[in-house]
C-alpha cells in the first residue's frame, strides 16, 4: 500500500513539473507583442479587424455616420424608476429626506458661522 502511495505521489509531482515546463515553452514560443494576423474570412471581419475595407465595411461605416449624434433614448417602464439609473427618486419620501438634509446643512453652516464670529 505504501509503495502504491509513493508511486502515485511521484507521478503527481512529475505531472506538475511537466505541466509547468510545457506552459513555459509555449510562452517562449511566441514573444510578447507578436500578434497572429488574421487570415482569410477573419481578415475582413470587422470584429477581428475593425479597420477592414470592403463593400460591407464601407456600408456599415456609412450607416453609422448617417445617424444623428447625441440623442439618447429615455428609459421606459420599470427602467425609468430603477435605482440603478436614477439613484435619487422623485417621490414624497425622497423629497422629505432631501428637506431634512438641507435643514441639517443649513444648521451646520449657521453653527460654523457663529464659531467664526466668536
Amino acid at each position: 500500500m505504501s509503495k502504491l502511495l509513493a508511486i502515485m505521489i511521484t507521478g503527481l509531482f512529475a505531472a506538475g513539473a511537466y505541466a509547468q515546463n510545457r506552459a513555459q515553452a509555449k510562452a517562449q514560443a511566441r514573444p510578447q507583442g507578436a500578434v497572429k494576423k488574421p487570415v482569410g474570412d477573419e481578415a475582413s471581419n470587422t470584429e477581428v479587424n475593425p479597420l477592414a475595407t470592403g463593400k460591407s465595411a464601407t456600408a456599415a461605416e456609412n450607416k453609422v455616420s448617417s445617424k444623428p449624434q447625441g440623442k439618447v433614448k429615455q428609459p421606459t417602464g420599470d427602467e425609468a424608476t430603477s435605482s440603478e439609473l436614477n439613484p435619487i427618486p422623485s417621490d414624497k419620501a425622497s423629497a422629505a429626506g432631501q428637506a431634512k438634509v438641507d435643514a441639517r446643512n443649513a444648521k451646520a453652516a449657521a453653527k460654523q458661522q457663529q464659531k467664526q464670529q466668536q
